[in-house]
């Protein structure tokens, strides 16, 4: 955590200067409260010297007003620190995540990455807001008032040391005990929100095959996991307040009585006394902050640590030192002996793969469910590397190319359309945000979707809500397909994006398409055979490989997966309209 914490906290050197400056002003004014008030009982009450009590009284709330005014303006640049710090944490953890691969999104997974964006950046948060402050205020006051204390009485004090060395021991078990357990209730709301996330992704799945029960009792059985795990580490620091508590006033009560034995003794006046327990008080309420500091921290050093994880995590795909520059782009795609697998995998999903795609032509994909289809366009925008073999784009390895330079080059309309809240125009021009308004009414009726945009109230100006609920799945998809032909690169994937089009409006669509995209290279992976059946070449997968290319009519002659395809469609040639 503490590295996490220099790396952050250095931008911010000015306004810790101030809290510093302030605090350390603070902490003087409240350490020289003590002597004022003793100097008070001595040389005023004991004296009956009631001017000498009202001037040093005036003295003395003003030092108190000028440690409020310092306390009051050191609390606000610390907080200003923390809001900035923890702004910066989410941000970056957001900016890191963006980049990742699906290799690396997979390694973590949707849920914990929420969670170490919000609940473990909360808790640093929590640690450096009461932190800053009582880092610099604790040693300060806390030396400070046992220096003083010990002026006052060393007897005393030395009694003072003993509590808290009892003190410290407990502060050091209850950490090192906590700790694990802190990090096993991390990982319980990680599960959380996992089952969490699915239950509402898949709520209609569920109603529909009446499993709410079951549902709801796996959800509470790793609710209650994570209450027990919870209960587990939240009882590791449970005693500790009383404990210290308990420590305090113990001591409290032995200096009480000691003191009033010395007093008695004439040993030290009722003065001294009162200046010495007002050192005392001030040294245990610096010892109760630090402790409050440090019950904390195992919880914030875990959400630390797992912050951390994400932000120092390396890669798996890298630009290299030297890229080459993709300019003049035709669009052709070479897959040269392809292969790819799953780390840790021992079968690859793809298996020497040869073909090309040409620019001003359709290339169509098509297989059964599982077959590699998505992961080959992954494949081509460089979410997934090859584990043998070479793409290449007009001849250059896209390995050698920067990952955003290689994806500026491409269009994706991805099979589950993915859309944002906010007007329809925005979640279009995502696809390129200098499209004008005519350019994105052109995309829409490429996509056959301009009819029902204009039916909406405010038509491009309409809002979408979030994931496009207000939406049909058709109408999301040509959303989908719109977006990415604003785009207008030399490369433009549609991945199985026509299925939830009806038969005409897939014809339609494709019609469009075969004019809109006459010069540029067209990927679509399809399940339908009437959507693909014109395609200038279709590449039939088959267990991740290449079982058979070529045209439709080809296919049908020469490729066996090709006709048990048409056949559990009950397609017969020329049944349907195609293109």
């Amino acid at each position: 955590m503490i590295s996490l914490l220099v790396r952050y906290l250095k931008d911010y050197r000015l306004p810790m200067i101030l809290v510093f400056v302030f605090v350390l002003s603070q902490a003087a004014a409240q350490l020289y409260l003590p002597s004022m008030m003793g100097d008070i009982i001595e040389n005023g009450v004991a004296q009956g010297n009631t001017p000498y009590i009202l001037t040093s009284g005036a003295w003395m709330l003003g030092v108190s007003l000028f440690a409020a005014i310092c306390m009051v303006a050191s609390s606000y640049y610390s907080a200003y620190v923390t809001a900035s710090f923890t702004s910066r944490i989410r941000a970056d953890v957001f900016d890191k995540v963006k980049d990742f691969s699906q290799t690396d999104f997979n390694q973590f997974g949707a849920a914990t990455l929420l969670t170490r964006s919000t609940t473990d950046a909360t808790q640093m948060q929590i640690v450096v807001i009461n932190g800053l402050r009582s880092l610099l205020l604790v040693p300060i006051t806390g030396v400070g008032a046992l220096i003083m204390a010990f002026r006052e009485n060393v007897m005393l004090t030395l009694l003072l040391l003993v509590s808290f060395l009892i003190t410290t021991l407990i502060i050091g078990f209850t950490t090192a005990r906590s700790m694990p357990l802190f990090k096993n209730m991390q990982q319980k709301v990680d599960r959380l929100n996992l089952l969490m996330k699915e239950k509402l992704t898949g709520v209609r799945a569920i109603r529909a095959f009446n499993r709410q029960d079951y549902e709801t009792e796996k959800f509470e059985e790793a609710n209650q996991e994570g209450f027990a795990t919870a209960l587990k580490a939240n009882y590791a620091v449970a005693f500790f307040a009383p404990l210290m508590q308990l420590m305090m006033n113990l001591t409290m009560v032995v200096i009480l009585w000691l003191g009033s034995q010395q007093v008695q003794q004439q040993i030290v006046s009722l003065g001294g006394l009162m200046v010495f327990i007002q050192y005392v008080l001030m040294f245990m309420s610096a010892l109760g902050l630090v402790s409050a500091l440090l019950m904390a921290y195992p919880q914030a050093a875990v959400s630390a640590a797992r912050v951390k994880e994400v932000l120092d995590m390396d890669f798996s795909i890298q630009d290299p030192k030297e890229t080459v520059a993709l300019t003049d782009i035709t669009g052709k795609i070479t897959f040269d002996k392809v292969s790819f697998g799953y780390s840790g995998a021992e079968i690859n999903v793809l298996e020497q793969l040869n073909f090309q795609a040409e620019p001003g032509k359709i290339t169509a994909i098509v297989g059964a469910t599982g077959s590699g289809k998505t992961t080959l366009v992954n494949l081509i925008m460089r979410l997934y590397e090859v584990s043998q073999g070479a793409i290449k784009i007009d001849g250059i390895d896209i390995r050698d190319c920067a990952q955003q330079d290689l994806r500026n080059m491409i269009a994706y309309a991805p099979q589950e359309s993915v859309l944002f809240s906010g007007t329809v125009l925005d979640n279009i021009r995502i696809g390129n945000q200098n499209a004008s308004e005519e350019e994105v009414q052109k995309a829409l009726a490429t996509a056959q979707a301009l009819d029902f945009i204009n039916e909406r109230e405010g038509q491009l100006l309409s809002t979408i809500s979030q994931g496009g609920k207000d939406l049909s799945g058709g109408q999301r998809q040509r959303l989908s397909i719109a977006r990415a032909v604003v785009k207008k690169a030399p490369i433009t994937i549609f991945d199985d994006c026509f299925s939830a089009l009806d038969f005409k409006t897939d014809s339609l669509v494709r019609k469009a398409i075969g004019e809109e995209f006459s010069n540029q290279t067209v990927l679509i992976v399809a399940q339908r055979i009437s959507t693909i059946k014109n395609a200038d070449l279709i590449l039939v997968l088959d267990n991740g490989a290449i079982v058979g290319q070529g045209r439709h009519d080809e296919l049908i002659r020469e490729c066996a997966v090709y006709q048990e395809i048409l056949k559990s469609q009950s397609y017969s040639d020329g049944k349907e309209e195609s293109l």
